[in-house]
């Protein structure tokens, strides 16, 4: 059988991103700080992520959003997952996130400071008073992370 446009979902835009554990099992967030035109994501957290650009695919924009974002230059070791979500206005996306290591000796800082306002890691505890809060920007954060430390757990 096959199925037709009606089962099809189109995808406006699509975003990558990384989640950085540490031995704890501690989320590497960001907190945004706002930029002109888009006030409303200031002082909200999430993992280092952007939308895929013309010309790249998804591991590439995880990469460079992780460096963009955190300063830190990253290895991607294992795929968590694609997850489609929507934006209010009704636009479809899909974000591909993969657990991803920093390659030694580096700094966490963050490159793009006029867009990010800190990173760092957060414990289970901090994240869940965090997201109770409403201070975790995207609602699948918490899949990310969960799904981010079962991975982690079978390496």
């Amino acid at each position: 059988m096959q199925h037709d446009e009606t089962t099809h979902v189109a995808v406006e835009l699509r975003a990558a991103g990384v989640v950085i554990l540490n031995a704890a099992g501690d989320i590497l967030l960001v907190r945004e700080r706002g930029t002109a035109g888009q006030t409303e994501k200031a002082g909200l957290w999430h993992i280092p992520s952007g939308s895929v650009e013309e010309g790249e695919n998804p591991q590439e924009t995880a990469v460079r959003e992780a460096y963009e974002e955190t300063g830190l230059r990253v290895t991607l070791t294992r795929f968590v997952g694609a997850y489609l979500g929507r934006f209010p206005d009704g636009a479809f996306i899909l974000r591909h996130v993969w657990l991803a290591e920093p390659l030694p000796r580096q700094t966490l800082q963050p490159a793009f400071t006029q867009e990010i306002a800190e990173a760092r890691y957060v414990g289970r505890t901090e994240f869940d008073a965090l997201y109770a809060a409403g201070k975790i920007r995207m609602y699948q954060t918490g899949l990310f992370y969960d799904d981010a430390l079962r991975e982690a757990a079978r390496a």
